[in-house]
C-alpha cells in the first residue's frame, strides 16, 4: 500500500496579504485549493492512504479534505517545525511506500511519476536552482543523495529539494525513528528531511532530476504569482490531456 503524509501545519507568514489568513494549502491555484493539486496528483500515483498533518486553521484544512484524507493536528504548529509534524504521524505509517510532500509545492505531474517509478527510496530535485539561502540544499553522487541541508557548502551544492519524497517501509520506519529521537532531545524546530540527514550515512536513497518540469514552492507573493501564471498552466494541460 502506497501512503503519503502532506505537512500542513505552518501559518505562512512570509506570503502577507497575499495568503488572505488562508493556511498555504488552502491557498487558490487553478480555481482550486493548492491540496486539491497535491491530492489529484498522489491518487494519478496509486497513493491510497493521505494523511495531513494541519496546525494554523486546522478546521479549515479539515473541512476541505473531509473523507479524503485522515487529519492530525499539530497543536504546537507556532513553535515546532516539519520535523515535530512528521513524528506526529508515525504510529498512522504503515504502509510498504511512504510519500512525504511539502503543503506548498505546486509541481508538474510528471515530478511525481518520476519520483514513484524510481526503485527504492527516492527524492525530486532541481539541479538548476538550490542557491539562495531559504533553499534546501542536496548533495547528490551519481543518483546518490549524500546530504540535505540548507547549510551546504557551494561545492557540494548539487540542486534544491522539490518537497517531494518517497521511502521504502524500512527507510520510512528509520527516518521516523530518528525523527523521535531529534523530538526527545528537544529538536522541535527542525526540518523533517535532518531526521533523513542523519541517517544518509547508512541509506540508500536516489535523487531525481526534474530540471525543466515546472515546479514551485510557494514562500512569498512572488512565487503565488508564479505558481498561477507560470506553472498552474502546465499542470493543467497535463490534466486535460489525460
Amino acid at each position: 500500500m502506497r501512503q503519503a503524509v502532506i505537512l500542513a501545519a505552518g501559518g505562512g507568514r512570509r506570503l502577507g496579504n497575499a495568503a488572505r489568513g488562508l493556511p498555504k494549502c488552502l491557498l487558490s491555484v487553478g480555481g482550486r485549493p493548492l491540496v486539491e493539486h497535491q491530492l489529484a496528483a498522489l491518487a494519478e500515483i496509486g497513493v491510497e492512504e493521505v494523511c495531513v498533518v494541519a496546525g494554523y486553521r486546522a478546521e479549515d484544512v479539515g473541512a476541505c479534505v473531509a473523507g479524503r484524507c485522515t487529519v492530525i493536528l499539530n497543536p504546537c504548529w507556532s513553535e515546532t517545525n516539519s520535523l515535530y509534524s512528521l513524528w506526529l504521524a508515525r504510529d498512522w505509517v504503515r504502509g510498504e511506500e511512504l510519500f512525504v510532500l511539502n503543503s506548498d509545492v505546486l509541481a508538474h505531474p510528471d515530478v511525481y511519476h518520476r519520483v514513484a517509478a524510481t526503485p527504492g527510496s527516492a527524492l525530486a530535485y532541481d539541479s538548476t536552482s538550490g542557491h539562495e539561502d531559504e533553499h534546501m540544499k542536496v548533495w547528490v553522487e551519481g543518483e546518490g543523495l549524500r546530504a540535505i541541508s540548507k547549510c551546504l557548502a557551494p561545492p557540494r551544492i548539487s540542486g534544491e529539494n522539490v518537497g517531494l519524497l518517497r521511502f521504502e517501509h524500512r527507510v520510512a520506519r528509520l527516518v521516523l525513528s530518528e525523527a523521535d529521537a531529534l523530538v526527545a532531545a528537544g529538536q522541535k524546530r527542525a526540518w523533517a528531511v535532518e531526521a533523513l540527514d542523519r541517517l544518509l550515512p547508512r541509506l540508500d536513497v536516489r535523487c531525481v532530476d526534474v530540471a525543466g518540469l515546472p515546479w514551485v514552492e510557494i514562500d512569498s507573493e512572488a512565487d503565488l504569482e508564479h505558481a498561477r501564471e507560470r506553472v498552474w498552466p502546465f499542470v493543467a494541460a497535463v490534466g486535460a490531456a489525460r
